[in-house]
């Protein structure tokens, strides 16, 4: 890759999973149990977004470095600029997506698979900021960093935008695939998680504006 030297390694994949299976095993045995409320799923969602971020740091306190070495802090600034000037393309090319997977499954382009009974900050929070924070560590920082260290960077983009895709619910998979595919392109071009997680962020964000919007409209 590049300008981050901070690769990890096979291992510290192992690591993480082990670190993150209780909670997650957890999770879904309360969840099956006693069907958490919308509200108490969204505080987990944020927790455990801060918990994974905090593994990444700790394993690459290890190798003397530390999350922020993916952010490249010294070029924040200007990265953030860029982020918000590359944003409007990004998310026309993401509501394109969204009205051509709409028509396939016949579902409503606003709303698509969001529950909306949820508190509004609370789904800001979680799904708005923590957790695509999370997802551009997870699937930018690390994997893609990971796989374009062993393999060229064009067969690291869609590899790493296959598994973004796949973690989401079936119907969105044709969208968020090519919004991982944009999101490597830009990490690819920037060398920096700054670039595609404020625009993760913003899309997030800007869809969870409209579709409140649209629902108290109707």
């Amino acid at each position: 890759m590049s300008n981050n030297k901070e690769i990890l390694e096979f291992s510290d994949f192992i690591k993480l999973i082990v670190a993150t299976f209780l909670p997650l095993a957890a999770f879904f045995i309360i969840d099956k149990a006693i069907f958490l409320s919308s509200r108490i799923f969204a505080i987990i969602l944020v927790l455990f977004s801060v918990y994974i971020i905090w593994c990444f740091h700790l394993i690459l306190r290890t190798k003397n470095s530390g999350i922020g070495s993916w952010f490249q802090m010294k070029t924040f600034g200007t990265d953030l600029i860029w982020s918000i000037i590359i944003f409007p393309l990004v998310f026309g090319a993401y509501l394109l997506m969204a009205f051509l997977t709409s028509k396939i499954w016949n579902e409503n382009i606003l709303l698509g698979n969001f529950s909306l009974n949820t508190n509004p900050i609370l789904m800001v929070l979680a799904v708005g900021l923590f957790f695509p924070v999370a997802e551009e560590v997870v699937f930018r920082g690390a994997l893609y960093g990971y796989l374009e260290n062993k393999f060229s960077a064009e067969f690291s983009i869609v590899i790493t935008s296959g598994a973004f895709a796949i973690v989401h619910p079936f119907e969105d998979w044709m969208k968020i695939f090519v919004l991982g595919m944009l999101l490597n392109l830009l990490y690819y071009k920037r060398k920096t998680l700054t670039v595609p997680a404020t625009i993760h962020v913003m899309v997030n964000l800007l869809y969870l504006s409209i579709m409140y919007f649209y629902a108290s409209r109707t």
